[in-house]
């Protein structure tokens, strides 16, 4: 049995953040604004949940904010994209071990939280890989507010 080699993951916005490579989440086609972008963490703050940063190994400087995309959704997950599961699908090839999170804006104070329903980014946990899925459905919102 191996033991992987902890390495830090130094960002002004995140601080140290202890991982190893088993730890990495690979974009292969980046995401939309960050193409050249392919190799993310995902990284948990207890001081900010429920919200996650997708963190860039390549440039500190850019942590996105998500959320869970269920509760982004609402109650009984209005919102959710019915399409989702098989464009999850496609991207991913299975569903079993998915995570999907929605992109958000958080305004200052954290008084406005604004989420992008119509481009979640899935991550199978499984094989540690990502995707942000742009949904055909142009009725979704990409700057839904949350909690108001």
């Amino acid at each position: 049995m191996t033991t992987a080699t902890l390495l830090t993951y130094r960002s002004s916005k995140l601080g140290d953040v202890p991982y190893t490579s088993d730890d990495v989440v690979r974009f292969p086609e980046g995401i939309p604004g960050f193409e050249h972008l392919h190799d993310f963490l995902v990284v948990t703050r207890d001081e900010c949940t429920p919200f996650v940063f997708l963190a860039a190994l390549d440039d500190p400087d850019v942590a996105l904010p998500l959320l869970p995309l269920t509760l982004a959704a609402g109650p009984e997950g209005a919102g959710v994209p019915l399409d989702v599961r098989a464009l999850l699908r496609q991207s991913t090839g299975s569903e079993t071990t998915l995570a999907c999170y929605t992109v958000v804006s958080i305004g200052p104070d954290a008084r406005e939280v604004i989420a992008n329903l119509r481009a979640p980014v899935v991550i199978d946990l499984a094989a540690r890989r990502g995707n942000q899925v742009i949904v055909p459905d142009e009725t979704l919102p990409v700057s839904a507010p949350i909690g108001s």
